[in-house]
């Protein structure tokens, strides 16, 4: 049964997806965005309710002018909305000494001009008493950085989009698209939708729906926990910038109490491969135990290992941890995002431009860092 038509079908309504339809609604062109749980949810990538955005970015310099052109577009939303989306507080990269992640911070932020301050552990102890750091640990401070509001922002994205013309479908879970000369059909729960141009944007779900492109995603089980604290206000954001910490082959990431039920922390190395329709949602012992917990025992005062909250979100991992983004090498009409490693949130603006692009001018190329053919055997 046919239910619909539009110049460009975006398939997912979380991060990238309602960022990709904005963006297409703003060019003036007819978007349908499908979702197949509501809106804002906790099922898929973008649970946890906040998420750090920093711009002296460990993971590579590139990504740099990306994140500072994202940040200037979160500005520009929160001006046409009137909400609030983006608190700065300030972000510590953290490592032991001999580690990576600290250094390859400060390099980004050197070679991009970067406001930051390089401190030994013991200066980041005296300055923020909650942590306890030694001058085995070097960090690097970088004031501009904060957190976004996950719900509001996903939100204020669509509310421009419908403000714009676009549409929106939820609970309509894709079953299937196709492709051959006279367009492209999704097939959807409600039934079929036509359209000249289709965006695959399904997070966790892109390696079902992109199965024959053979794309090495892997999705891990995230865990996202919430700690009782001593004192809420030695924890809030005027207070306690978000972080980062590389120690003992793990990372931990971080953010201040806002509205939350105390601290956030979790873990952004390792994860359990699963699939996104069996995913354990409820927390192990593990959990707490394996990384979160020792972290904090060692370097929080005034933080107890009491789960106040907790929910499980996914990663949908590359190999080298960098976006895919690109048009199908098997049909230039078909355009995905995947891939985005647990890093992609704060990109979401700038990536729903490009996206808009690939899918409206052909003479717009993927970022070549973002290609998929980096993934592709080379001739022998």
């Amino acid at each position: 049964m046919a239910v619909g038509h539009a110049e460009v079908i975006v398939i997912g309504g979380g991060t990238m997806g309602t960022a990709a339809g904005w963006a297409l609604a703003r060019m003036g062109r007819e978007v349908i965005v499908l979702e197949q749980y509501e809106h804002v949810h906790a099922m898929g990538s973008h649970g946890g309710n906040t998420r750090i955005i920093r711009h002296a970015y460990a993971e590579g310099p590139d990504y740099v002018p990306l994140v500072l052109e994202a940040d200037n577009l979160w500005q520009k939303l929160e001006q046409e909305t009137g909400q609030i989306l983006l608190t700065r507080t300030g972000a510590l990269d953290i490592s032991r000494i001999g580690g990576t992640h600290a250094r390859s911070a400060r390099a980004s932020a050197e070679k991009h001009g970067i406001e930051f301050e390089w401190l030994p552990g013991s200066e980041v102890s005296r300055r923020w008493p909650v942590w306890r750091f030694d001058d085995e640990f070097e960090a690097c401070f970088s004031p501009g950085a904060g957190f976004l509001k996950v719900a509001p922002a996903l939100r204020a994205m669509a509310s421009e989009m419908t403000r714009y013309g676009g549409r929106l479908r939820t609970n309509e879970r894709v079953s299937s698209w196709s492709a051959d000369e006279h367009g492209i059909t999704v097939s959807t729960s409600a039934g079929d939708y036509s359209c000249e141009r289709l965006i695959v944007a399904a997070g966790a779900w892109n390696g079902k729906l992109l199965a024959g492109l053979g794309l090495p995603l892997e999705v891990r089980r995230k865990p996202v926990l919430w700690f009782q604290v001593d004192d809420r206000d030695a924890f809030a954001p005027e207070r306690f910038p978000v972080f980062m910490v590389q120690d003992g082959g793990h990372e931990l990431y971080g953010l201040p109490i806002t509205d939350d039920p105390g601290l956030k922390v979790g873990e952004h190395t390792g994860g359990d491969v699963v699939s996104p329709d069996t995913v354990e949602r409820k927390i192990r012992p593990s959990d707490v135990t394996h990384a979160v917990g020792p972290f904090i025992n060692a370097h929080l005062n005034g933080v107890r290992v009491n789960v106040a909250d907790s929910s499980v979100c996914m990663y949908t991992v590359t190999p080298d941890e960098d976006f895919i983004i690109d048009r199908d090498p098997r049909d230039d009409r078909v355009i995905f995002a995947a891939g985005f490693s647990g890093h992609g949130f704060k990109f979401a603006p700038v990536i729903g431009q490009h996206l808009a692009a690939l899918a409206t001018d052909p003479t717009t190329q993927p970022y070549p860092d973002f290609a998929v053919a980096r993934f592709q055997a080379a001739p022998a």
